[in-house]
């Protein structure tokens, strides 16, 4: 609540009064153009003159006390309009809002009042039923603010106060008003997808935690990106490239998203990959290795049993894979080369296997332009990344994991 509340501290408050109010006694602007403007009773002004007076002179509580008399013989429209501005003014001033509320609430239901000066009483109104916690009056002065034509504002506070009570149906409603026509700030984005997600809007979901993924790249959102994807049956060669991101970010803290990269890798054949992943984890007590036969230690055997096999076999690998003909084979390399951080054999590889003749038999054209595409980045070559990313998000299966890079490499 701290966020919105500050908003209406004394300061604001008295501009809004001084706004509203002018301090003074001529006529509403309803009246102004009348050829006999309204005036106010005698009786009535030996009351309110030494109440405009006690403000203008900060002296509150007289103030107060001149008005509630003025208001208490107060017969006429105009002299109970004036009379209220006054005693809310005054109340505004000191500080005391449920007297400023009082004053108000009357006066935006007179005829006379101008609407630019009902719109800011809504407002204002809303704002101090709602620091009260009284969401049963501050709810309708916010939806009146919004109708008065508050715009953006005044849906947003209607939104605030809507989420403030948990009610995420109309609240996302509201928030979606309010950021319509404009970029959408990071905490409305994290709103809409706490009540996306909540109302089990999954389309929306996804989108607002793409766009936040995309604006602002961080571990937070980029692993909800990830959750969210792998809820729906993600290609698991995309949530691998995924977790190449996260990764290379330094992203991953849990034991888990180690494990689970590193076990991608080793069935993806890149041992070495996982190997470079588990050991991350491992330095950084993120992954515990309890016994030799646990999970964890013996998916790190394997990984350095298979990455040793790599190193002794690369070159004779790459050399077979040279003189056939199969691009399948060539982006195997590529992708051991890949894991061995040996990035320029990588790219040469992978380009080899997806020259017109080899190509036909390549398994995963997607997949081998994300290998590409990573090895590009790691050279610093980011344009060249970006075509081979481009290329592989042709591909439904791959689609999601190559925008997350394309925009990714916007930032990084």
């Amino acid at each position: 609540m701290a966020i919105w509340l500050s908003r209406f501290q004394r300061p604001a408050a008295l501009a809004v009064c001084a706004s509203l109010l002018g301090l003074g006694l001529a006529s509403s602007s309803a009246w102004a153009a009348d050829p006999k403007p309204p005036t106010i009773s005698p009786e009535v002004t030996k009351f309110l003159k030494p109440a405009q007076d006690a403000i203008q002179k900060k002296d509150f509580d007289t103030g107060i006390a001149k008005a509630r008399e003025g208001l208490a013989i107060a017969k006429k429209p105009y002299d109970r309009e004036v009379a209220l501005k006054l005693l809310g003014a005054a109340g505004g001033g000191k500080g005391d809002y449920e007297i400023y509320a009082e004053a108000w609430e009357e006066l935006v239901t007179m005829e006379g009042v101008p609407a630019d000066e009902k719109m800011r009483a809504y407002r204002a109104l809303s704002q101090i039923f709602g620091k009260g916690g009284n969401y049963e009056k501050a709810v309708p002065y916010a939806k009146k603010w919004v109708d008065a034509g508050g715009g953006s504002d005044a849906y947003s506070f209607l939104a605030t106060l809507y989420l403030i009570q948990k009610d995420c149906a109309n609240g996302v409603v509201a928030l979606e008003k309010s950021v319509e026509g404009k970029e959408a700030s990071e905490t409305e984005l994290k709103r809409e997808y706490q009540c996306y997600t909540q109302l089990g809007q999954k389309d929306k979901q996804v989108a607002t935690i793409e766009a936040l993924e995309a604006r602002f790249l961080n571990r937070e959102y980029l692993l909800s990106l990830m959750s969210v994807y792998e809820s729906q049956a993600a290609d698991p060669h995309a949530m691998m490239n995924l977790y190449r991101l996260a990764f290379d970010q330094d992203f991953l803290t849990r034991e888990s998203e180690y494990v689970e990269y590193a076990d991608m890798a080793l069935e993806a054949g890149s041992p070495a990959e996982a190997l470079k992943v588990l050991e991350a984890g491992i330095g950084k007590s993120a992954v515990k290795l309890i016994a030799p036969t646990d999970r964890n230690s013996r998916m790190l055997k394997q990984a350095k049993e298979l990455t040793a096999e790599d190193k002794k076999l690369i070159g004779s690998l790459d050399k077979e894979a040279r003189a056939g003909g199969s691009g399948e084979a060539d982006v195997k390399v590529g992708l051991a080369f890949l894991g061995l951080g040996e990035f320029d054999k990588a790219v040469e590889a992978i380009e080899r296997g997806l020259k017109p003749e080899r190509v036909g038999k390549v398994k995963r054209l997607d997949d081998a332009n994300m290998n590409l595409g990573f090895a590009y980045y790691k050279l610093g070559k980011k344009d060249e990344a970006i075509k081979a990313f481009t290329a592989a998000q042709t591909d439904s299966r791959m689609a999601r994991a190559a925008k997350v890079w394309l925009l990714a490499l916007q930032k990084i």
